[in-house]
């Protein structure tokens, strides 16, 4: 029987495989595995049906099995953020920086990989597919522990992968699955910090602070995310309509999500009632506070504790305030530092909501939603990180990289 050190030993030498792979090779390969995933479509649809059932019977929640699916549109998905990252500019070997030192020394900045990464996650299956491609991309091996109700899925996803990495040559350990992985052996994986040099969660609050509170290992993470949206009086109304409706209910059980809406007091009377009449059509919840609830017929009443609260669910909270000065001292209170937005015009409040406001991703004037990997142009993330080493925001290829210092010199030393 295998133990976790010998898996976790096979990576760390195929880390060194992954870490040579020419530019052209990685993009091969990403696109061979691909063409792969799209001749096992029907494997993966089914596994993912069955996936899906497993989960249904155990009463899990809606936007739970939402995020377990893979459809049509999320395959789809896959498979051109696959694509997308197969085609980014190679990160290793770049020079991020050089100069000439007084004494004549070469100094350059040059990016190499991290090494290995391990990723904990829950019920998405194209995580499992987007870091692999991601990890590859950046000359990283990777260890992936998925849930057990995407078991299945992944099972099918990982198979497509080995195959392509043993057509390239590149050994399977380079994506190293934890099929059936107990707690035992997860709470063994925190501690190989030795065999493993980051660790990325990716999940409910619970998963991450956990991963965080046990890990020996360097982790990137965000604990709670979703995000506060202020209208304020400059804003345009009917463009801060689409974007507070489109931010919460475009995905709901996602991180970048709208959890709550501020509202100066000048416009409540006119916007509210409308932004009431949208979700309502759209089957979410509104909680309110006693001053948005008199212009929003279809609200619940609002508890302290609901702006506070990442929802991962239809449901809104709506707050009305007097000024921009209360609005920013809210965010600042309540923020998660993962997604805050502001809707406005007036362009001293933008530059001071940009200078004040601490979170991994501003949205000026557009949708929470948009603070993704996969918007930003990155082809796909690993997940965002709200921390403020190494890496903040959506997690994509360069991320997944470090750099040396190599100092190029003839015969110098220290005077």
């Amino acid at each position: 029987m295998k133990t976790l050190e010998n898996i976790l030993q096979k990576t760390k030498q195929a880390s060194t495989t992954v870490a040579k792979l020419s530019s052209q090779k990685k993009v091969d390969l990403l696109l061979t595995i691909a063409e792969e995933l799209k001749k096992n479509k029907e494997k993966i649809f089914a596994a993912n049906q069955f996936d899906v059932e497993e989960t249904k019977k155990k009463g899990a929640a809606g936007a739970f099995i939402q995020r377990l699916t893979v459809s049509k549109k999320v395959f789809d998905g896959i498979i051109e953020q696959l694509e997308t990252v197969a085609h980014l500019d190679n990160p290793i070997g770049e020079t991020i920086e050089q100069r000439i030192l007084p004494n004549g020394i070469n100094l350059k900045k040059i990016r190499f990989p991290i090494g290995v990464i391990a990723m904990i996650y829950e019920s998405r299956p194209n995580v499992t597919v987007d870091v692999a491609g991601l990890c590859l991309k950046s000359g990283n091996a990777v260890v992936l522990k998925g849930g057990s109700e995407s078991l299945h899925t992944n099972r099918v996803l990982v198979h497509c992968i080995h195959k392509v990495l043993k057509e390239f040559d590149i050994p399977e350990a380079a994506v190293t699955f934890l099929d059936n992985a107990t707690h035992e052996m997860v709470a063994e994986l925190f501690t190989k910090n030795d065999l493993i040099d980051v660790i990325i969660p990716r999940g409910s609050y619970g998963l991450t602070t956990t991963v965080a509170e046990k890990s020996r290992i360097p982790v990137l993470y965000h604990a709670a995310g979703g995000a506060r949206m202020y209208v304020d009086k400059s804003a345009d109304m009917k463009q801060a309509l689409e974007l507070s409706v489109n931010s919460k209910t475009n995905k709901t059980g996602v991180c970048n999500a709208l959890d709550a809406v501020l509202v100066h007091k000048d416009l409540a009377e006119k916007f509210l009632p409308q932004l009431d009449a949208k979700l309502t059509e759209r089957a979410c919840e509104i909680r309110a506070d006693e001053k948005a609830k008199e212009f929003m017929p279809h609200a619940k009443n609002a508890t302290r504790d609901d702006f506070a609260t990442e929802f991962l669910d239809s449901i809104l909270a709506v707050k009305v305030v007097d000024d921009a000065e209360e609005a920013l001292t809210f965010i600042k209170h309540h923020t998660h530092n993962h997604t805050e937005v502001l809707v406005a015009k007036n362009e001293k409040l933008i530059e001071r909501f940009v200078n004040e406001i601490d979170a991994a991703g501003l949205m000026i004037n557009c949708a929470s939603r948009l603070h993704d990997g996969g918007e930003f142009g990155m082809g796909a993330e690993m997940g965002t990180a709200t921390g403020k080493l190494h890496a903040r925001g959506p997690v994509g290829v360069k991320e997944l990289t470090t750099y040396k210092w190599i100092a190029y010199g003839n015969g110098q030393i220290k005077q």
